[in-house]
């Protein structure tokens, strides 16, 4: 269902600095532009400097004497995320904003979308996100080929490892939600401090509920300055947090966990019980399927867990024979392909062929059969 007339919303936009004395004016002079066109909504501005070196808060001080709704927040540097959340949590505490608006200050986000952003809110969307990744959305064209690849990529690994391909944009700041993620994840984000910030703050929204919406936006090239996000360390804690809080890094885990398992008992019964190979993989799977059960149960799945007895009985039988059946089917039966083909030697890399694609069925399976999300009344 629509929501509509939402007015007189008071929207305090989240600019985090850092040596933006060259893009600061002309960005502050575009958002007074627009804000005028935005109707009965308030605006006000939140510098967050950290301590820039080029000047950026002095100029900000000496511009307050002139526009009463800006304001500027200066702490030590600890990184995106610590700025964005001091800011965010000045807007709604002291300020009593209803909406927190973030962009970047160096121009590579147009305040011209800032009336589709309200539009989404007045609409039934309590958190918008400005997407590059969504029809009449773009990243630049002059960026090379490895950067778009970045960017792609890096966004598709966490709208799927999290679960939420829905939701297209995890990466970027331009945004605009309500109040009340600021006052429920406030305490949450204070682990974050760098740029995964971003798709923290969004991923535990919508765990709590958030209707988001998304407005297509063209992403340019900063005009002054340089980026200040550092490559390898921003792809590592991406990584490090889709694996840790999205169902399919958990299950990753939990499966890595199983395969040690399953290898250790295929190797123990080739080489000292003199098995086949397929006969051996059995015994391993047989004993890693249950170790993958309880796992799965109690940490993957866990919003899904099974607790009652006869249910956890009930989805053991139910996950051992859609187990098995990749087993047989995918896994064992890559192996006794294989090793018919080319010799038992290399059984091993057999194993692992058909692992990776035992991985694949079972995710599908436990995801979609085993631990069903409950349909929404």
């Amino acid at each position: 269902m629509e929501r509509t007339g939402i007015t007189g919303m008071k929207i305090a936009c989240i600019l985090p600095t850092y040596n933006e004395r060259e893009n600061i004016l002309s960005l502050l002079e575009k958002l007074n532009t627009v804000s005028k066109a935005c109707g009965p909504h308030e605006f006000s501005y939140v510098v967050v400097d950290d301590y820039s070196p080029d000047g950026t808060g002095d100029l900000i001080r000496k511009l307050q004497k002139k526009q009463k709704n800006l304001f500027l927040l200066q702490g030590k540097k600890e990184g995106l995320g610590k700025a964005l959340l001091r800011g965010m949590t000045y807007a709604v505490e002291t300020l009593h904003a209803t909406h927190v608006l973030q962009m970047d200050c160096d121009l590579s986000h147009d305040p011209m979308v800032i009336p589709a952003f309200i539009k989404k809110l007045e609409n039934g969307a309590d958190f918008v996100v400005g997407s590059r990744y969504i029809p009449g959305g773009s990243i630049p064209s002059n960026w090379g080929i490895h950067r778009k690849l970045f960017s792609v990529v890096g966004n598709a690994i966490v709208r799927f490892g999290l679960g939420y391909s829905k939701v297209h944009d995890w990466t970027g700041g331009y945004r605009m939600y309500d109040k009340k993620y600021v006052e429920s994840l406030k305490h949450e984000m204070t682990e974050y401090s760098g740029y995964v910030f971003q798709i923290a703050f969004l991923h535990k929204a919508i765990v709590r509920g958030a209707h988001v919406g998304e407005v297509p936006i063209d992403f340019t090239d900063r005009k002054f300055g340089h980026s200040k996000i550092a490559p390898f360390e921003y792809i590592k804690n991406v990584l490090l947090y889709v694996l840790m809080n999205g169902s399919f890094g958990k299950f990753l885990i939990v499966g890595g966990v199983g395969f040690i398992i399953n290898a250790i008992f295929l190797v123990i019964f080739r080489e000292w019980g003199k098995l086949s190979p397929s006969a051996a993989n059995l015994i391993g799977a047989a004993v890693a399927i249950f170790s993958n059960f309880n796992l799965n149960n109690i940490w993957t799945f866990k919003e899904e867990k099974i607790t009652t007895v006869l249910g956890y009985i009930g989805k053991l039988l139910q996950f051992y024979a859609t187990s098995i059946l990749g087993v047989i089917f995918i896994q064992t039966g890559t192996i006794e392909i294989l090793t018919r083909m080319f010799g038992t030697e290399m059984y091993f890399i057999f194993f692992l062929i058909g692992t990776f694609l035992l991985l694949i069925y079972n995710y599908m399976m436990y995801s979609k059969v085993i631990w069903k999300k409950a349909k929404s009344v």
